[in-house]
């Protein structure tokens, strides 16, 4: 904690301890940090809120103008995405057989880990 401390004495020695007025400006600093960034986390969650309380009442507006033919058509096509999504596999696995053409370029028999004579 003294290496972080000394921060605040420009041009001081290691050894030097810190006077009074310094601790106070370093832990005013400290402080006046926590209080903005309270005030920043209190001011964030307000704008949160009241954003959700103006989309949840453009959508109760928005549902109250849609009629049931519209509202069935909706959950129709959620349900058939839904069934999409989730399409039923064949649980059959077919392997082929892979025929590859040899290339001495790729066989390790000609690798020169022993000694050429």
């Amino acid at each position: 904690m003294c290496n972080l401390l000394i921060i605040l004495q420009f041009g001081a020695k290691m050894d030097d301890t810190l006077s009074t007025t310094q601790i106070f400006i370093f832990w005013g600093i400290i402080v006046l940090f926590i209080a903005a960034f309270i005030f920043f986390l209190i001011r964030t969650d307000r704008l949160i809120k009241t954003n959700e309380k103006l989309q949840s009442a453009q959508t109760q507006l928005n549902v109250a103008n849609i009629g049931d033919e519209e509202a069935a058509a909706i959950a129709l096509a959620i349900h058939m995405y839904k069934i999409e999504i989730h399409d039923m596999e064949s649980l059959t696995i077919t392997l082929k057989k892979v025929s590859r053409i040899y290339s001495p370029w790729s066989s390790k028999i000609y690798t020169l880990r022993q000694n050429p004579r």
